[in-house]
């Protein structure tokens, strides 16, 4: 009993292997150059003036301190509103948030 061993394209007419190389190949040139295109244009429309919603979480072990120097040096006018995310039981982030948005406002 002999075994038939050979693959699918060597019963299939040369044309069509033909097609089906060409059609692949295509393919992967559309994607690549789909991607060269996009890759030249910004990901989103806003201009520079419109206002970023900014979420800020903050938590123990440092993690506020860094969130809060961050936010020293962002543009206060550009990033707002900012929505601050605390573990319930954080109440010193939560107060270091208040104290901060505070300055923010009497300067």
């Amino acid at each position: 009993m002999e075994k038939n061993t050979s693959c699918f394209f060597s019963n299939s007419s040369p044309n069509l292997v033909i097609t089906c190389f060409v059609a692949f190949i295509t393919i992967i040139l559309v994607r690549f150059l789909y991607v060269i295109y996009r890759t030249g244009k910004p990901l989103n429309k806003r201009t520079p003036q419109q206002t970023l919603s900014t979420l800020i979480v903050l938590g123990s072990g440092g993690h506020t301190a860094e969130m809060i120097n961050l936010l020293l040096v962002l543009q206060k006018d550009r990033f707002t509103p900012r929505f601050y995310i605390a573990a319930a039981t954080d109440n010193m982030s939560l107060q270091k948030a208040r104290v901060f948005e505070n300055s923010l406002a009497d300067s």
